[in-house]
């Protein structure tokens, strides 16, 4: 297994962590492994002020067990979190592990992105707003990798869990963190599996409903699901990313492998 850090924007401590399966042996030797493989490129929340732990590394995890790259985006917060920082953040990443395919073992036309609470919005952004002029503009003065920057910048899934969408039921309605991802839906938006829980008490399950209506309302496959119990920021729902956590609901967990098999049969 390979890990590094790459980093993507050392002014705004942007970094991407990379975890890889080993490659082939060079030769006549088949691998026994997937090869390429598809990935996911994981975005934790944090309300744009910290990025949690338990969304992070133990998700990275439970995606590699069904044969996924995947890859921790540790996008801009706090002071540098206002759009398109964000934005112009996960698009560098999906370009950057596009072009690094071949030595990634990736596969370049299966890349997802993950992203929980307010990294569900960025992954949202990632679906909606990858062209948008001001990410275009500001992507380019930062990267002067005209090789990068041919890169397909649209992924190929989102998953946004428990997500932010928009910001009309936040009490700063003019806080520039919190972009419409509800009504930048196109028809060009990537599929998306979409996940929250009815006892949400910091994200109106309502964000993860009207989201999935627009993409309904535009034509794009998605797969929804609203487990009934649960508080916000279960990640996986499982011990691992929960161990401070008495209680877990019975079945919130199920989304990972819902998910993975949802992943495969879409991409």
């Amino acid at each position: 297994m390979r890990q590094y850090t790459v980093e993507l924007n050392a002014d705004r401590r942007v970094t991407l962590e990379v975890t890889g399966l080993d490659l082939p042996t060079p030769g006549n030797f088949e691998t026994p492994l997937e090869h390429p493989r598809p990935a996911i490129i994981i975005c934790p929340g944090g309300g744009f002020e910290f990025l949690s732990q338990r969304e992070a590394d133990p998700v990275a995890v439970a995606f590699q067990r069904f044969g996924f790259a995947t890859f921790i985006l540790r996008y801009s917060i706090m002071e540098f979190a206002e759009f398109p920082h964000p934005a112009v953040d996960v698009v560098r990443a999906i370009r950057w592990v596009r072009a690094h395919a071949d030595e990634l073992g990736v596969d370049p036309t299966k890349v997802t992105v993950m992203g929980f609470s307010a990294g569900g919005h960025v992954a949202a952004l990632a679906g909606t707003l990858y062209d948008h002029p001001d990410v275009l503009e500001s992507e380019r003065a930062e990267c002067d990798d005209e090789s990068l920057l041919r890169q397909p910048a649209r992924p190929d899934a989102i998953v946004p869990a428990y997500a932010v969408f928009n910001f009309d039921w936040v009490p700063d309605a003019a806080d520039l963190r919190w972009v419409d991802t509800v009504s930048a839906v196109t028809r060009e938006t990537p599929p998306a599996f979409v996940w929250t829980t009815g006892e949400d008490a910091v994200v109106p399950p309502s964000q993860s409903l009207r989201f999935v209506t627009a993409l309904a309302e535009q034509g794009v496959p998605f797969e929804y699901h609203h487990f009934t119990r649960g508080v916000h920021g279960l990640a996986t729902g499982d011990r691992l990313a929960n161990f401070d956590r008495p209680e877990l609901p019975e079945n919130v967990h199920h989304w990972v492998e819902l998910c993975a098999n949802w992943l495969r049969a879409t991409l």
